[in-house]
């Protein structure tokens, strides 16, 4: 009996050792939703596929009318008399050329053509209807901006000038949504676009209406006083659903970056790749954030983590932001929106441009923009990795460098800079733009170290760190390093 037992045990031992085994070998899953068929589900969403029947049955039917001779409105009709060899010409119908008249050669068709295409404006929201409360006071009186009627003169001025138009133009969008519908666009005309601004407003939500909310005054430097928050109101939900005051901010900016993600095309071949993203070219990105206040808003989730540190991380050569909340919250969500950046990427940070009121923005003046260079210092060479550190105070280095990531190429450097009368290693040199809303560009020197802009030549490397837009000192360009660099001084 006792051997009997003792076999039994063994066994049972052996049986958990390869039951061990066999668990340290297996890759266990996460909860998440998948990326594909998330894209797959919104590309077969019935609305949009009736719309596209719809559409390809109404081409057949006017297919039909066409080949018979059947006119279906005014424009087919006189087209069609265009077509015919054996109708009766008239002066107003003969062309320039038919009446021995000059015409235009086709590089000034096309000159003409590309200077009706390209607005002095970025186009609001393109394929997606307009939000007016979404615009300015004087983003609503602009009128078009385009001569797209040249698009319905023919079909070669429409194939050139549709090029041109989506190639010439930059783009606003102010809703998630209106980001989504850009993926209509064909892929042809997307792959190209490198820049687009996304007006993010915070939208806040109440069901209490005694309750007043302010915006304060420290949002902008032209605001003398609180301003009344804008505040959608909601009716009272049941005990069980959660109420009360509630914002739509930080989460607002993922359903923007979602946005970019590769949209579903049946018709992409090759399988062992992933599909290009929305914007496959997209290297500057510029967010205006409104209405986001230095007083009221929680930290961000995990969900803006994911999406720019991991799905859209190292993908931009710069980002410019404008009314991120200068408190913790805003200090966090800087720093995971630098995910986004290369290393050695610029990182624009500036005063919002505009504030929400009840029916439109209300602009607001701008100002210099305070620059930094993200992951700027180089990594050791493998080379020097054994070097010994032990003769600097806590066994820490005292060049304060971070390496880089290197998971992906850096951002490219920028050649015609001037000389710098610092060492060349020390330097970053990049163009940034002379104001917030201004496009002219001028060359600044940035610290390798700290990654924030040389202006005195005099500087010490310990005094690098001080900010010389707002003189005072930042964290650096990762919010884990700053807490890192707090729990040393501790």
């Amino acid at each position: 009996m006792a051997a009997a037992n003792g076999s039994v045990s063994s066994m049972s031992k052996v049986l958990h050792l390869s039951r061990l085994a066999y668990m340290a070998q297996t890759v266990f899953p996460w909860e998440c939703r998948d990326k594909e068929d998330q894209a797959k589900i919104a590309y077969n969403s019935p609305l949009r596929r009736a719309n596209q029947s719809l559409t390809e049955e109404n081409m057949r039917l006017k297919r039909i009318l066409r080949d018979n001779g059947i006119s279906w409105s005014s424009v087919a009709l006189n087209h069609m008399k265009q077509l015919d060899p054996t109708a009766r010409k008239t002066r107003s119908s003969m062309t320039a050329q038919d009446m021995g008249h000059p015409y235009l050669p086709v590089e000034v068709l096309l000159r003409i053509l590309k200077f009706a295409m390209k607005s002095p404006h970025p186009i609001i929201d393109p394929l997606s209807p307009i939000t007016s409360e979404n615009l300015s006071e004087s983003e609503k009186t602009r009128g078009n901006q385009i001569a797209i009627h040249f698009l319905t003169t023919c079909k070669a001025l429409h194939v050139e000038g549709t090029r041109y138009l989506w190639e010439s133009n930059e783009f606003t969008f102010t809703t998630a949504q209106a980001v989504r519908n850009f993926a209509e666009l064909p892929f042809k005309f997307r792959q190209y676009l490198n820049y687009v601004n996304f007006r993010i407003i915070a939208r806040y939500y109440d069901d209490s209406r005694t309750r007043k909310h302010k915006l304060d005054r420290c949002y902008h430097s032209d605001m003398k006083k609180d301003q009344l928050l804008k505040v959608h109101l909601r009716p009272t939900e049941t005990p069980l659903v959660r109420g009360g005051f509630r914002c739509y901010t930080w989460n607002q900016i993922v359903d923007f970056l979602e946005g970019l993600r590769a949209p579903y095309d049946p018709t992409y071949k090759p399988r062992k790749q992933p599909r290009p993203r929305l914007l496959p070219s997209l290297t500057s990105l510029r967010l205006d954030l409104v209405n986001f206040s230095d007083t009221l808003l929680p930290f961000s989730g995990s969900e803006l983590h994911d999406i720019t540190s991991h799905e859209l991380g190292c993908t931009l050569n710069e980002l410019q932001i404008t009314g991120m909340p200068f408190d913790d919250t805003g200090m966090k969500a800087s720093a995971e929106l630098s995910g986004m950046l290369k290393d050695e990427g610029l990182y624009l940070d500036g005063p919002a441009c505009y504030i929400a009121q009840s029916r439109h923005l209300l602009p607001l003046s701008g100002k210099r923009w305070c620059a930094r260079v993200i992951r700027s210092c180089k990594g050791k060479d493998n080379d020097n990795e054994d070097t010994d550190d032990s003769d600097t105070p806590n066994g820490h280095s005292s060049t304060h460098n971070h390496g880089r990531l290197g998971a992906l190429p850096p951002a490219p450097k920028e050649e015609g800079h001037p000389t710098s009368s610092r060492e060349e290693g020390t330097v970053i040199w990049k163009r940034v733009p002379v104001s917030r809303d201004n496009s002219e560009r001028e060359w600044i020197q940035f610290s390798r170290f700290s990654g924030y802009e040389m202006n005195d030549v005099d500087w010490d490397s310990e005094e690098e760190g001080i900010c010389p837009c707002c003189g005072e000192s930042h964290p650096g360009s990762s919010f884990l390093e700053f807490l890192l660099d707090e729990d040393i001084a501790d």
